[in-house]
């Protein structure tokens, strides 16, 4: 993945150790409570892990980040989370790193991008079905805890 610069000055880069303080802190906006990944399983995805993890960076400050995690032997690649800062919504930051992350998935040889959303994320599923995905299966208590006044999930997929 090479650095894309954007107009508005913000470019999109892989993810390093120096970004797992923001992106803690972007997931427990997204997420407060119990839903957020821990700091610590944030920093494996991002350093250890067979994933790929993307940010969004403008005037040194992240405005959010994307991980795909991949399997040996798959040619799924499996979005695992992706979160915008809430205070900058609707500016197109989740559409600039889910087009990014797809592209990283066409380079790993990914023939599909899957991810799974909480049932009750409308603003997650009209992004989602604008570019491109299609349902799945639903995923009946999917969540240990509650997102967006469920435990359902659906799972969303799109040909690469």
């Amino acid at each position: 993945m090479t650095t894309v610069e954007k107009q508005n000055g913000s470019y999109i880069r892989k993810a390093n150790a120096e970004d797992i303080e923001a992106i803690t802190e972007i997931e427990n906006k997204c997420f407060p409570g119990p839903t957020a990944y821990p700091k610590r399983h944030l920093a494996y995805l991002v350093l250890k892990a067979k994933t790929t993890a993307l940010v969004e960076a403008e005037n040194g400050e992240l405005n959010g980040f994307i991980i795909v995690k991949y399997r040996v032997g798959s040619r799924i690649g499996n979005v695992e989370t992706i979160d915008v800062n809430p205070k900058i919504h609707n500016r197109g930051v989740g559409k600039r790193l889910l087009a990014a992350a797809e592209e990283d998935m066409k380079q790993h040889g990914m023939q599909i991008s899957q991810l799974e959303t909480s049932e009750g994320n409308q603003p997650a599923l009209i992004l989602y079905r604008k570019a491109g995905y299609v349902f799945k299966k639903k995923l009946p208590n999917f969540y240990q805890y509650e997102h967006n006044g469920t435990r359902n999930a659906v799972q969303l997929v799109k040909d690469l």
